[in-house]
C-alpha cells in the first residue's frame, strides 16, 4: 500500500508541476498559438508525448520495484529399480473382410436392375440383367453347327466301322481262296492263270485293309474319323464360349454382402468392364497397422488385442492374426492385422481405431521418462533436484529404451529426486520449485 501511495503523490506532483508551467507562459503562447495553427497543433503532440513518457516511466519504475525473480516450476520422480515395460500401440483403420467390385465382362443394354442401395444380397443373387436377344441367336446357330458335325462324325464312324468289317472278311475269304487253289495247282487240277487271279484278289483284298488299319490313332480312333471328331469337338467349344458369354450378362452377386455402389440403370448401354456395383461384406472386419521393425518384432500372432473406435467410444476384442515377415518397400515398416472378434451394427468399415499391448522388456530397471533427458553436443544429460532446491546436471548414459522410457546406465542412482520436465529452461544451480510426481505417475 506504501509502495502504492507513493506512486500517486508522484504523479500528482509532476502533473501540477507541468500545468504551472504551462500557466506561466500562456499569455506568450497564446498570441502565437492563435496566429499559426500548425504550430498550435505542433505544440498539443509534443505535450501529449511527454506526458505519456512521465506516465510509462513511472510505471515502468513501479512494477520494477515490486517485481520478484520467478521460479521455474518442475515436476520430480524418484528413481528405484522397477520393471520396465514397452506399449506397441497399433493404430490403422477397420476393413471389412471383402470389398468387390463387380464390372460387366461384355458391352450391352441393361434390360433390368434388380438391387438398389444398402440391399443385403447373397453369393448368386441376379443383380443386373443385359439383353439376350443376340446372344441367343448365336448360340442357337452354334449349337446346330455342333450338331451337324457330331452327326457327321458319327456317320464316318459308323462308315469306317462298316468297311472295316467288310474288307476283313473279304481279306479272309481271298486268303482262304488263294491257299485252295495253291493245293489245286499242286495237284495239277487248275491253271497257273487261275492260281494267279486268286492271289492278286487276295492281294487286293488285303490292300483295301491295310488302309483302314494302317491309319494313325488318335485316342484310340484312326485318323480318318479323329479328323471329323476334332471338328465337331471345335464347333462344341465355339458354343460353350458363346453359352458362358450368355451366362455372364446375367450380373450376379459374387458373394454376400451390402451393395454399397450402384451405377447400373435399365435402358442404358454399357461398355464392357464397367464399373456397375459394389459389394461390402462387413460381416467381419479386421484392422490393418503399420508398425516399426523393434515392436513387430515384439508380436505373434494369436495374442489378444482391445481395439477401442474413438468414433464410438467403445472397445472390441480382437487377436492378432498376421504379422509380416517382410518390410514394405513403401512404408519401410510391417504390417499386422488384427481380426475384430465381436463386429456389431455400429462398427463400420473405414473408422479409425487403435490398441495397444504391453510388453516386460526388463524385471529391474532405472529409468527415467524420455521428455526428461536433454541431448547437447552428442551427450545426453539429466537434471537432479538436491537438497538446496536447486537443479544439478548429470552426464548420463542410456541402456534400452522404447517409445516413453530411457534405461540409466550410469550417472544417476537408486533415490536420486529427477527433474522430469521443463528440462530446457534448467541451469546448473537454478532454484526451482518442486511440484511432486505428476498426476499420471502417482
Amino acid at each position: 500500500m506504501d509502495d502504492l501511495s507513493n506512486f500517486f503523490k508522484s504523479l500528482l506532483q509532476n502533473i501540477k508541476g507541468f500545468f504551472l508551467q504551462i500557466k506561466n507562459r500562456i499569455p506568450n503562447l497564446r498570441w502565437q498559438l492563435q496566429n499559426n495553427k500548425p504550430l498550435a497543433f505542433l505544440c498539443i503532440a509534443v505535450l501529449g508525448i511527454l506526458l505519456f513518457s512521465s506516465l510509462k516511466g513511472l510505471v515502468k519504475s513501479s512494477a520494477s520495484a515490486d517485481r520478484k525473480p520467478l521460479k521455474v516450476e518442475v515436476h520430480t520422480k524418484v528413481l528405484a529399480e522397477e520393471p520396465m515395460y514397452k506399449t506397441v500401440t497399433l493404430f490403422g483403420q477397420t476393413n471389412a473382410v471383402a470389398k468387390i467390385i463387380v464390372v460387366n465382362k461384355y458391352a450391352g443394354m441393361i434390360t433390368d436392375v434388380q438391387k438398389d442401395l444398402g440391399d443385403k444380397v447373397s453369393a448368386g443373387d441376379v443383380l443386373a440383367q443385359q439383353d439376350l436377344k443376340d446372344i441367343n441367336i448365336q448360340v442357337n446357330r452354334a449349337e446346330a453347327d455342333y450338331k451337324s458335325y457330331d452327326a457327321y462324325t458319327e456317320r464316318y464312324d459308323a462308315t469306317f466301322n462298316s468297311n472295316y468289317q467288310k474288307y476283313i472278311s473279304e481279306y479272309n475269304l481271298k486268303k482262304t481262296n488263294f491257299e485252295r487253289y495253291t493245293e489245286l495247282f499242286k495237284k495239277g487240277a487248275v491253271s497257273k492263270l487261275a492260281l494267279d487271279e486268286a492271289e492278286q484278289q487276295m492281294l487286293s483284298a488285303k490292300a483295301n485293309l491295310d488302309s483302314l488299319t494302317s491309319q494313325k490313332l488318335y485316342e484310340g480312333k484312326p485318323a480318318y474319323v479323329a479328323e471329323r471328331a476334332q471338328r465337331a469337338e471345335q464347333r462344341r467349344n465355339s458354343m460353350l464360349l458363346l453359352e458362358n458369354q450368355r451366362a455372364d450378362m446375367t450380373i450376379r452377386a459374387p458373394r454376400d454382402g451390402v451393395i454399397t455402389f450402384r451405377n447400373a440403370e435399365a435402358g442404358s448401354y454399357v461398355q464392357a468392364g464397367s464399373h456397375l456395383f459394389t459389394i461390402v461384406d462387413n460381416s467381419s472386419l479386421h484392422l490393418d497397422c503399420q508398425v516399426s521393425e523393434y515392436d513387430a518384432a515384439l508380436l505373434k500372432t494369436g495374442e489378444s488385442v482391445s481395439v477401442l473406435v474413438e468414433s464410438l467410444g467403445k472397445t472390441y476384442p480382437g487377436k492378432i492374426t498376421f504379422v509380416s515377415p517382410d518390410k514394405s518397400k513403401e512404408t519401410k515398416n510391417y504390417l499386422v492385422r488384427v481380426a475384430l472378434d465381436k463386429a456389431d451394427g455400429q462398427l463400420k468399415s473405414g473408422m479409425f481405431a487403435k490398441g495397444s499391448l504391453r510388453f516386460l522388456q526388463k524385471e529391474k530397471a532405472l529409468f527415467i521418462n524420455r521428455s526428461a533427458v536433454l541431448e547437447l553436443n552428442g551427450k545426453q544429460y539429466a537434471f537432479v533436484l538436491g537438497e538446496d532446491k536447486k537443479a544439478h546436471r548429470k552426464t548420463i548414459r542410456p541402456g534400452i529404451r522404447n517409445t516413453e522410457d530411457l534405461e540409466i546406465v550410469s550417472g544417476l542412482k537408486a533415490g536420486d529426486k529427477v527433474i522430469t520436465d521443463n528440462v530446457s529452461r534448467l541451469r546448473e544451480g537454478l532454484e526451482v520449485t518442486d511440484l511432486g510426481k505428476k498426476d499420471e505417475e502417482k
